[in-house]
């Protein structure tokens, strides 16, 4: 990745882009095209910096994940699950069309790899045993358990339902 000021000023106008155009519709129909008309960048742009939409994608989810500082305590929350939590709090409505399939197939598999690759991380951090099965199950109960949740404090309760199965 460059340096280039002018570079980084395209990557995220085409971030910024493709994350208004999923809040109004599915990723199957988003388009290389309606980004950079989105963005107002050219299409040769585009493909200067990113092979697929999907590459666009998975450097906003590195981006946002990014900022989640692992807990290394066995005694503290799993921070991978508390910005989870905060983000579908943010757009409780587009998580949810998400996980109901409303926002393309594509979309949600990849936020959940996402997902569990962070919390693999965090739970290596605390020497869990078997790491990458267990973030993968509780990332997957965690986001189902969100989808279904109605109000109360989804936060405690995902953060119990997860230490239930690392004890």
């Amino acid at each position: 990745m460059s340096d280039d000021p002018r570079a980084a000023r395209t990557r995220a106008t085409l971030k910024e882009a493709l994350m208004q155009l999923l809040q109004q519709g599915d990723w199957s129909e988003i388009t290389a095209s309606a980004i950079c008309r989105r963005a107002g960048v050219a299409r040769s742009s585009f493909y200067e910096h990113f092979d697929t939409k999907a590459d666009l994608l998975d450097e906003i989810f590195s981006d946002m994940l990014g900022d989640i500082k692992p807990s290394t305590r066995p005694s503290e929350p799993l921070a991978t699950l508390n910005w989870l939590v905060s983000h579908v709090s943010a757009a409780p409505d587009f998580f949810a069309g998400a996980m109901a399939g409303k926002r393309g197939d594509a979309l949600l598999p990849r936020f959940r790899t996402a997902l569990k690759v962070r919390l693999e991380l965090e739970l290596s951090l605390r020497g869990v045993q078997d790491a990458s099965a267990k973030a993968a199950y509780i990332i997957g109960g965690s986001m189902s358990y969100l989808a279904e949740a109605k109000g109360g404090d989804v936060r405690e309760t995902v953060q119990n339902l997860a230490m239930r199965l690392l004890v």
